[in-house]
């Protein structure tokens, strides 16, 4: 248990010094976007009255907004105050739309007014999905056998208490069989959450070859079956800060077919493995909105120590990782953002199924058909926006169910710069993108509707010339 210990106290001392930072991040920028105190020209807080909330319980609502009933506000505030709150709120993907009235009073005192539009919180839907990382890539091969089909059972706003319930049964490429129930963090109570996710494949990628993934299918086999289980518990210290710790177990057996192919593709040799994973997660958010942000920042942290000499002693790596992105108003239509992302292994030869660099859960413009395999990275993703059409609403006369008789919509252009490394030992000759600078460049036009959706259709060109026409669905920048 020597190990497991040594790996404890590596991961504790990284909490420690993400926490101090997280310190001076929150003694730099307060949680409050004005000053409550009191002085010359506030109001006190009298009443706050919540109306359309048919589901959602009223402290879901209050643990959102930036005062409370007494607190003093400034007068000139006012107005951020309120755009503020609205921000926050829509931003739990709870409600469609949001309005924040208030009433001054001749005694000093203010009424807040805040009526909510309630979403549609079942979920029952058949699944027809791509399994490719990005729906280019899925186009390119053109390959249907990498379809998911199923269903999909989500309750939103479980008991009106913004919790979760979920459950997905998938055939196809993938066999999946999840569930598990999210419990959301309140100003004085901390959140929680368990998931449960069994998964099969016939067919995997085993390899990189020429900075593409290469599959394999098997027809007598399974190539792959994986369980997982996952358990964290979330506390927001601020009304703008997060902090969650989550211990996880993983267990692969791959098909001796798949380890003949590539013997790293777990741990040497071996076609079994089974190990912990213990991290930490940091998040300090202050965009206007988490679908589609236009002003604001985000700082993430996270701290991953993976095996504890458990069951594994090949597999021991702290894995530390995180990104910030600024998104700044310049002039009326136009905004500028910029993301920058960078990850840190300690361990050089990871396993195959571990070791994804870019293209994977990150990517650069123009390289949507490609990985970068490697064990570390930086990435920096820059954009020009220019408001095209501003969020509209549209009533939609003949839809009965309220909660889809109107939407939102707004249109984006957008021109951006995306540049990266990644950093891996010893790679394989034909990966030739990785342990060098790559860059991609071009343009696109975003569509941000209802229900968090946001689709892109960019053209892009990358360092080697290559150049095309890439859509995605929710694309961060």
């Amino acid at each position: 248990m020597g190990k497991a210990c040594y790996s404890t106290l590596k991961i504790v001392g990284i909490v420690i010094a993400m926490l101090h930072c997280a310190g001076q991040l929150y003694a730099i920028n307060p949680d409050t976007d004005e000053e409550m105190q009191a002085g010359d020209g506030y109001v006190q807080v009298q009443q706050i009255i919540i109306s359309g909330n048919k589901i959602t319980k009223p402290r879901v609502i209050l643990n959102e907004l930036i005062f409370k009933k007494g607190d003093k506000i400034l007068v000139n505030k006012l107005g951020q105050i309120t755009k503020r709150c609205r921000h926050n709120l829509l931003n739990t993907s709870l409600f469609n739309f949001v309005a924040i009235r208030y009433t001054l009073q001749s005694d000093e005192t203010i009424i807040f007014h805040v009526s909510v539009d309630e979403r549609w919180y079942w979920w029952v839907f058949p699944i027809f999905e791509v399994a490719d990382r990005n729906l280019s890539s899925f186009f390119n091969n053109g390959d249907w056998s990498r379809v998911n089909y199923g269903v999909y059972l989500k309750r939103d706003n479980f008991r009106g208490r913004n919790e979760k319930i979920l459950a997905r049964i998938r055939l196809g490429f993938t066999t999946q069989i999840m569930f598990g129930y999210l419990s959301p963090e309140y100003k004085k109570r901390g959140g929680w959450g368990i998931q449960f996710d069994f998964r099969m494949y016939d067919q995997l990628p085993y390899t990189t070859e020429g900075n593409k993934q290469i599959f394999k299918g098997l027809e007598t086999e399974m190539a792959q079956m994986t369980y997982m289980g996952t358990a964290y518990y979330s506390i927001r210290s601020g009304l703008y800060q997060r902090h969650k710790m989550e211990l996880k177990y993983n267990n692969y057996n791959v098909s001796d077919s798949i380890i003949d192919l590539n013997a790293n593709y777990l741990t040497p040799g071996a076609n079994k493995l089974q190990y912990l994973e213990l991290s930490y997660d940091y998040e300090y958010d202050r965009r206007d909105s988490k679908i589609y942000p236009l002003k604001g920042t985000r700082l993430k942290l996270r701290a991953t120590q993976t095996g504890f000499g458990i069951w594994q002693d090949e597999l021991n790596n702290l894995k530390l990782n995180g990104s910030l992105d600024k998104h700044i108003y310049l002039h009326e239509r136009w905004h500028w953002a910029s993301l920058l992302y960078g990850e840190y292994n300690t361990s050089n030869l990871l396993p195959y199924v571990l070791n994804a660099g870019s293209g994977y859960k990150s990517f650069l413009n123009g390289y949507e058909l490609y990985v970068i395999d490697g064990t570390r990275q930086a990435t920096m993703k820059n954009q020009m926006v220019f408001t095209l059409l501003h969020p509209r609403v549209q009533n939609i006369g003949f839809m009965p169910i309220t909660q889809f008789a109107k939407i939102n919509y707004a249109f984006y252009l957008k021109a951006f710069y995306d540049f990266g490394y990644v950093w891996q030992e010893n790679p394989p000759i034909s990966n030739t993108f990785v342990n060098d600078w790559q860059y991609g460049y071009g343009f696109g036009l975003d569509f941000v509707t209802f229900y968090d959706m946001v689709w892109s259709f960019n053209y892009s060109v990358n360092k080697f010339k290559q150049h095309g026409f890439f859509v995605h669905f929710n694309l961060a920048i």
